[in-house]
């Protein structure tokens, strides 16, 4: 019997080794080629726009940084402000990557992970606003998969959104980096700020898929439409908000109409240019409810006194779609 028993145990192994050797049928496929982790350079991307409001006293930079990163190396968009500033400032970072053909369609999530410094320019109350687009050079098509907005310093996190790519075609993805102040300067302060990107790839295929489909309606194949998550943002926030001191507290839900847990990211607003807390984000199982505390900002705390109701943003992300809406809750103080 140790014979046969020898002959199934090499059989055995053969075929394990046969198995490793091919590929798994419906292997995802990253773009560009090398998953863009930028630990060995900058890997093709290339700065498109760096520019500032303020000529002289602001200046703007894209590159690549091999010191920081998940592991070292990532893309960097810096703004540089000079000590004369008096005024608030804006600037604009366009970094690209290089062009790739897909090789297969369908449903596609693209991913990056993302850090934002402000550096010594804290008083200045500086904010990141961000965007990754899917840019079909085929077609001409440019479409927005994730768009995010930091207030303060943030350390590393990975973001996801879907998007919907077609065999043969050929993209290239878009990073846009706005840092803005929302204080304006002394002239006292000069200094700094970073924003930095790692970890960039559109991955189609296994891993990438939400379910297939072709995306029709704004959905990435997982039940829900962009529309239909429209309609039923409203309902992820519930009032009434209670403001205790330098926080207000709300709660977020998933309703279980929506079929997938939820990203949610709150702001509460004076008007709609104008924040009264820091954004919160929080994920929510679908059907469960959980509180939200937003810290409300120095100088908006006498605005809320006299408030019987308060304007909030909510950004709400599931199934691979996103949605934004706005919705005043009853405000509270205990």
């Amino acid at each position: 019997m140790r014979p046969w028993r020898g002959g199934s145990l090499l059989l055995a192994v053969a075929g394990v080794a046969i198995l490793m050797a091919i590929p798994a049928a419906g292997a995802a496929n990253p773009y560009p080629d090398g998953g863009g982790r930028f630990d060995g350079g900058a890997e093709g991307w290339q700065v498109t726009e760096a520019s500032c409001n303020v000529p002289v006293l602001c200046s703007a930079s894209g590159g690549y940084d091999g010191g920081d990163g998940t592991p070292a190396g990532s893309l960097a968009a810096e703004t540089e402000i000079g000590l004369n500033l008096v005024s608030l400032f804006h600037s604009t970072v366009t970094m690209q990557s290089p062009d790739f053909v897909a090789a297969g369609g369908g449903a596609a999530t693209l991913h990056l992970e993302r850090r934002f410094a402000p550096g010594s320019l804290v008083d200045l109350a500086p904010q990141l606003t961000y965007t990754a687009q899917l840019v079909d050079r085929t077609s001409g098509k440019r479409t927005t998969s994730i768009s995010e907005s930091l207030d303060g310093a943030s350390g590393w996190s990975g973001e996801d959104g879907a998007a919907v790519v077609q065999a043969g075609h050929t993209y290239a993805i878009l990073i846009t980096a706005r840092t803005s102040s929302t204080v304006a300067g002394t002239g006292l302060l000069s200094g700094a700020t970073a924003a930095r990107f790692d970890n960039v790839a559109l991955t189609v295929g296994a891993d990438g898929s939400a379910g297939g489909g072709s995306g029709s309606g704004g959905s990435a194949g997982g039940g829900i439409t962009a529309a239909r998550l429209a309609d039923l943002a409203p309902g992820t926030v519930a009032g009434p908000a209670q403001l205790k001191g330098k926080r207000l507290l709300v709660k977020a839900r998933c309703p279980r109409r929506i079929g997938h847990a939820c990203r949610i990211a709150v702001r509460g607003l004076l008007s709609k240019r104008k924040p009264a807390t820091a954004q919160q984000r929080v994920k929510v199982a679908t059907g469960k409810t959980r509180r939200l505390v937003l810290r409300v900002k120095p100088r908006a705390k006498g605005s809320l006194a006299g408030r019987k109701r308060l304007l909030f943003r909510i950004r709400v992300r599931a199934g691979g779609v996103e949605a934004t809406t706005l919705k005043r809750l009853r405000l509270i103080r205990r």
